[in-house]
């Protein structure tokens, strides 16, 4: 029997079980250990195997899982710990210490850790080589192995993503389920697996929430569309998110997670780029990341700046060429101090500024050429500033996280082809101005080391104004404005129960209450209304891991977005309802050959009430109505394949079936899809990695297919785009800190119709079409430090 004893290590305690002759432990064991505690699992590993193993007094606690069967030691405690967010580390002459997935609580961070010691006078155990996947789209670390939900993740620092600036479209042809509107960058709006109400960018609530590491950064503002620039990850959560995120995120969840600041080591980067549109304009950039340790382990800030010009390509027939030209500029800067070796506080804030001289549509699907009489330009200006204090009291890790977020999105568009409608004569324009902002602020709380459970609060009040403006050649005319404030409080929380050997179940829900206040006012009159309604979010899964690496999982789920008011730009304004949507979610995620090939699926199923959507006036306004139910069924696949150490192979496919079945009359309909979202997408990427006369060289293909769509469901705007075909390919060379890259996207010059609307005041009168960037070349230099 193995002996146990405790040492007092300050500030920790840690716990040794230690076996007679601390041998090595044997190739195939039979094990028939029961669900428990890390205290009382490890005992009886280590009774059996005859191992040393070690951990701390703050785990002994954590709830591991059955194990049974015959296998080694370490497959045997790596199924125990499965889901626990612990792991196993080996050591030298048969031991073992447990420890957290990634030691220190913040993704991307360095600095010294405490450890467990083992007893013994061995050496310590080395790293373990293959860094488990953390992401924390769920609002706590977790392996992304055992969470019972599909998630698609980007790596940005472990792809041809880290050596190119990048936006959240590129990003859609990586990522299975996401789709994005075109209508040009800082006014796109994205949708998850169908779920897509408009193509217009109305007053509606967004379907898909974009975060920002803990910061909501979205509620009914278009996406941002920040610079990927120096990220960790990104991650797509796909299906409702209402238990832990609340209305809206009926399609799921955009996050993006910052790099945070090394705590160690000054470091930096700076890279410069050059690109060149065929049939098009020239661009450019610069972008630069400085890492900055003031009080080594303890005090650091990081700072990042970006300037970024992209070449225009469409030209009005009046003269000016390349017109959509667009640049953006922004930073961010991050400060982290760890107070103690337990409290870590982060501060940090983010600007971005989006300006596009003109729209980038076209009436002509042949060419890149349209008349306009006038410029369309758009522009958003992000600010963000959040707080992030995470520590442990007891047994129990918290967070407490506050942010706030101001959006200015303005646009003008050629409305003279409805000057009549508002009761002018000749040309016009129609001058859009949007104020939105969102603070928000939330506590939780989990056990140490485990992300078995959360328990959580949070308040959100979110506030936009929209006013439009019709202005003629002597006069000008307010024609809409709507006032907005949303309050939200909530209680939510999440919890893992094993339920039977390698079967557990997964339970959410949220309470919160939503009180909005509108104020719509036109030329006819005003309105005002508040609506103010009690919610109730739950989520339920069941998994299935017959090891560690595969699980099955069926999910259900459940989110909404409150009602409101939308100024219709009519005689009198509309109330709208809650929409309410729920799906269930049937997925496989494993790795058959270990290292070599990892599997991702599921089929899903989902039916939404009271479909809010942003539709088309007579006039060339856009109001909100309850359109009516839908029901959307799909399902998708991906796959990662080694074959080979310098080869890299990735493959996925999408299909959607999306459709307006029911009117909200109760009219029963054939066939009307949901708008702007393919049938059938699928990618197929390849990279190769070699050296090349003293560089690393590393050269990637991509290919991606874009099936149909429809703009929207309305009969007059039913018109059909998509399906087609895109490639690129990449070069990079590398040797020590530099780094040399060639890019071409849109290899082909495919002109394939990414979005057909551009200019709602003509749209009626003739077709439209947004063609895809043509083949655009991109040359790079970039250098670290």
């Amino acid at each position: 029997m193995a002996a146990s004893c405790a040492c007092w290590i300050p500030p920790l305690a840690s716990l040794l079980v230690t076996a007679p002759a601390a041998a090595a432990p044997a190739d195939d064991l039979p094990f028939d250990i029961a669900a428990g505690t890390v205290a009382a699992s490890m005992s009886a590993i280590s009774d059996k195997a005859g191992v040393s193993i070690g951990w701390t007094a703050a785990d002994a606690s954590v709830r591991t899982r059955a194990v049974k069967g015959r296998m080694p030691v370490a497959d045997a405690l790596r199924a125990a710990l499965h889901g626990s967010g612990l792991r196993a580390v080996p050591g030298g002459s048969g031991t073992f210490r447990i420890e957290h997935a990634q030691p220190f609580p913040l993704i991307g961070r360095r600095r010294p850790i405490d450890r467990p010691v083992v007893a013994g006078g061995g050496p310590p155990p080395d790293e373990d080589p293959a860094a488990p996947i953390i992401v924390t789209g769920q609002k706590r670390r977790q392996l992304l192995q055992g969470i019972p939900a599909s998630l698609s993740r980007v790596d940005l620092a472990d792809t041809d993503a880290g050596k190119v600036s990048l936006a959240s479209r590129d990003l859609a042809l990586s990522m299975e389920g996401l789709s994005l509107t075109n209508l040009g960058p800082g006014r796109n709006r994205p949708f998850i697996r169908g779920v897509a109400d408009s193509p217009f960018n109305g007053n509606s609530q967004s379907t898909v929430a974009v975060q920002l590491d803990e910061a909501r950064i979205t509620f009914d503002a278009p996406d941002p569309d920040l610079r990927l620039i120096d990220m960790e990850q990104v991650e797509i959560l796909k299906g409702p998110q209402g238990p832990l995120y609340g209305s809206g995120a009926l399609g799921g969840i955009y996050q993006i997670v910052t790099r945070k600041p090394d705590l160690t080591d000054i470091a930096g980067a700076v890279r410069l780029s050059g690109e060149a549109v065929q049939h098009g304009g020239i661009g450019g950039g610069v972008e630069g990341v400085l890492n900055l340790p003031i009080a080594t382990d303890s005090l650091a800030i990081r700072a990042v700046g970006y300037d970024t010009r992209e070449g225009g390509w469409i030209d009005n027939i009046d003269g000016r060429s390349n017109a959509n030209v667009t640049t953006t500029r922004g930073g961010r800067l991050a400060l982290g101090w760890a107070i103690d070796p337990v409290w870590m506080l982060d501060v940090s804030g983010a600007v971005q500024d989006v300006n596009s001289r003109d729209t980038q549509y076209v009436t002509d699907d042949e060419t890149v050429q349209r008349y306009a009489r006038i410029a369309e330009p758009a522009d958003n200006d992000f600010r963000e500033a959040a707080a992030t204090l995470r520590g442990r009291i007891g047994g129990l890790d918290l967070l407490a996280t506050g942010s706030y977020v101001d959006q200015q999105v303005d646009s003008i568009l050629d409305s003279s082809d409805s000057s009549a409608d508002f009761g002018l004569s000749g040309a016009s324009r129609f001058v859009d101005q949007r104020a939105y902002s969102i603070a928000n602020g939330e506590v939780r709380l989990s056990p140490a080391g485990s992300s078995r459970w959360l328990l959580g609060a949070s308040y959100l009040r979110s506030t936009s104004r929209d006013t439009g403006t019709i202005e003629g050649t002597t006069q000008s005319l307010t024609v809409e404005s709507l006032d907005r404030v949303v309050t939200e409080m909530a209680i939510f929380g999440e919890a893992t129960v094993p339920l039977w050997r390698h079967i557990s179940a997964t339970a959410g829900a949220r309470l919160y209450r939503s009180v909005a206040d509108n104020e719509a006012s036109e030329r006819h009159g005003g309105t005002s209304a508040r609506f103010a309604k009690f919610f109730a979010s739950p989520s339920l899964s069941l998994s299935w891991a017959p090891s560690t690496h595969h699980l099955v999982y069926l999910r259900y789920a459940r989110a909404l977005r409150p009602g409101g008011l939308a100024a219709a730009g009519e005689a009198t304004s509309r109330r709208f309802d809650s929409d309410e949507l729920g799906t269930f979610d049937l997925g496989y995620r494993g790795e058959p050959i270990a290292g070599m090939l990892t599997l991702n699926g599921s089929l899903f199923h989902t039916r939404w009430n009271h479909i809010q959507a942003d539709y088309l006036l007579s006039n060339g306004l856009v109001a909100t109505r309850n359109a009516g139910l839908a029901r959307i069924t799909g399902a998708e696949a991906s796959a990662d394949l080694t074959p080979a150490p310098r080869w890299q192979i990735s493959a996925g496919a999408t299909y959607v079936r999306a459709l307006l079945v029911k009117t909200e009359d109760g009219s029963k309909l054939d066939d009307r899809r949901l708008p702007v979202t393919p049938n059938i997408t699928a990618r197929l990427t390849a990279r190769y990695e070699f050296p090349l006369a003293g560089w690393t060289t590393r050269l990637s293909a991509q290919a991606n297919y874009i099936g149909r769509a429809r703009l929207f469901f309305d009969e007059d705007l039913d018109r059909q785009m998509g399906n087609y075909a895109t490639a690129q390919t990449a070069a990079f060379f590398s040797r020590g800190r530099l780094t040399i890259g060639g890019r071409i996207d849109n290899l082909l010059d495919i002109q394939g119709d990414t979005f057909a609307f551009g200019n709602p005041f003509s749209i009626m009168a003739g077709r439209q079409y947004t063609p895809l960037r043509p083949r655009t070349f991109t040359l790079s230099l970039a250098r670290s430090w």
